[in-house]
């Protein structure tokens, strides 16, 4: 993908969002709903930040994507390994793969009462439950890509004399890269899907207690404000991955 397709489509983005944003502030200026629950954005974002002062607001962020990238980096990771062994070795993936099918149509949200019984209230509870929300589809597409290779890719390798790790290392990790890149991406916006739910977990802090509080003190303003800086911290965190992904793999790669 050149460049310059990659900056039309960032722009094309860019302007459908805030088209939606445009629509919302018409649809809550001119809709006739009340203001108190369906606040035009701009207003509600304005009144959020008077609210909210500007180092809390980066503090909540931060802490959140600490929790985010622990959760990732370790479900990722987990996942990348254990697809690629039980992709490449058939008697480790007939064993591996009933058990992953068996925990895998189980929502994380679902693991919540585990996770406090298993790690308590602290973090980990927190960073375990985004572990399972990556884990699943990074393996899955993981796996994918180790086992739908191109058996002639394969055959090529091995007439280079190619074998075992070797095979594995030079010819079948580089042919499944498109879709391990692919399940670290949608890894990548799950976490953020479960980021509000897992900072239930006894939080004090976090984009996701931010929302939760707000909505205690129904402060309508400050939970479209969080809302909107989850969404926000996800689309620029995913183009950065996007962008490290095409430099390190090369810009064959559509993402």
């Amino acid at each position: 993908m050149s460049a310059s397709v990659r900056w039309r489509d960032a722009a094309l983005g860019g302007i459908g969002t805030l088209a939606v944003l445009a629509l919302w502030e018409a649809a809550a200026r001119w809709g006739g709903a009340s203001p108190l629950v369906f606040p035009p954005p701009s207003t509600a974002v304005v009144g959020a930040l008077e609210r909210v002062p500007g180092d809390v607001l980066v503090g909540h962020v931060t802490i959140s994507l600490q929790r985010i990238v622990l959760g990732f980096v370790a479900g990722a990771t987990l996942g990348v390994v254990l697809a690629v062994a039980g992709g490449w070795y058939r008697i480790l993936g007939n064993l591996m793969r009933p058990i992953v099918e068996l925990l895998r149509p189980i929502p994380p949200l679902a693991w919540i009462p585990m996770a406090i019984v298993w790690f308590g209230l602290g973090e980990s509870s927190k960073v375990f439950v985004i572990f399972l929300a990556a884990f699943f589809p990074v393996f899955t597409n993981a796996w994918k890509g180790v086992t739908g290779i191109d058996p002639v890719l394969l055959r090529a390798g091995q007439t280079m004399d190619l074998t075992g790790p070797a095979l594995l290392f030079k010819v079948a990790l580089p042919a499944a890269m498109p879709d391990i890149a692919t399940g670290l991406r949608i890894g990548w916006g799950l976490s953020f899907g479960v980021l509000v739910a897992a900072e239930l977990i006894a939080a004090d802090s976090g984009m996701g207690y931010m929302i939760m509080n707000a909505r205690q003190l129904a402060d309508v303003g400050t939970i479209i404000l969080g809302i909107l800086m989850i969404g926000a911290a996800n689309l620029v965190t995913d183009w950065a991955i996007g962008a490290v992904i095409r430099r390190r793999l090369g810009t064959w790669h559509p993402v």
